[in-house]
């Protein structure tokens, strides 16, 4: 589902207009990454758990060339989904 099929859905299913749906969305994304960022997670309850992973640097092999290189580290947002989210999607398949 696309951001915009999403923002068409909640308007219709709440009543609302899609540019107020599309603002509270945004308020919520903004929220979250600024909760991430500050606590390094963000449990959302029924949902997961997502966290920043750091990986760190490593050697990286060019397989054309067999050339050396450094991978640099980098931190990566992770996610782990909750017990009933998994149990929820495996109902569905």
């Amino acid at each position: 589902m696309s951001q915009d099929e999403l923002v068409t859905t909640i308007s219709e299913r709440a009543g609302i207009s899609k540019q107020t749906v599309f603002e509270v969305l945004d308020a919520i994304g903004s929220i979250w990454s600024e909760d991430l960022v500050e606590n390094g997670e963000l449990e959302l309850e029924n949902i997961g758990q997502f966290f920043i992973d750091h990986r760190p640097g490593r050697r990286g092999l060019n397989t054309q060339t067999r050339e050396l290189f450094i991978v640099p580290p980098q931190d990566f947002i992770s996610f782990v989904p909750s017990q009933e989210l998994v149990l929820w999607s495996n109902r569905i398949s």
